[in-house]
């Protein structure tokens, strides 16, 4: 059995926005303090740190399993992001849900930079 502990470090705000993004999209009802998409599907919001987030984010289902005494649900993620209107993100990762507690277990977001964005 896992035991809890505190975080260590300070989440990066852009991680954190992508990650509760993904926890709103595949849950509507959770209860994240995120504004709604726009009408094209992108979310915009300003981090924490002060600096401007657009993003476009889709979840897709993978699977169903077992994972010790929790069924849980696995989902994809993927989309893109651009911070600041000028470095652009592209976003993978995964979202573990368990559907007893409808609790996120894990919400894991890579991002890979996809370079400067020229207006």
């Amino acid at each position: 059995m896992t035991v809890w502990r505190p975080a260590s470090h300070e989440i990066d705000p852009l991680v954190e926005a992508i990650a509760n993004t993904a926890r709103a999209t595949i849950l509507p009802t959770a209860s994240i303090n995120i504004p709604p998409p726009s009408a094209d599907g992108v979310h915009s919001q300003r981090l924490r740190d002060g600096r401007e987030l657009r993003l476009s984010l889709s979840t897709q289902y993978l699977e169903r399993e077992q994972r010790a005494l929790c069924t849980v649900l696995v989902y994809a993620l993927h989309g893109n992001a651009i911070v600041d209107n000028s470095l652009g993100y592209r976003v993978t990762g995964q979202a573990v849900l368990d559907i007893a507690t409808r609790a996120f277990l894990d919400v894991e977001c890579r991002l890979d930079p996809a370079g400067r964005i020229e207006p």
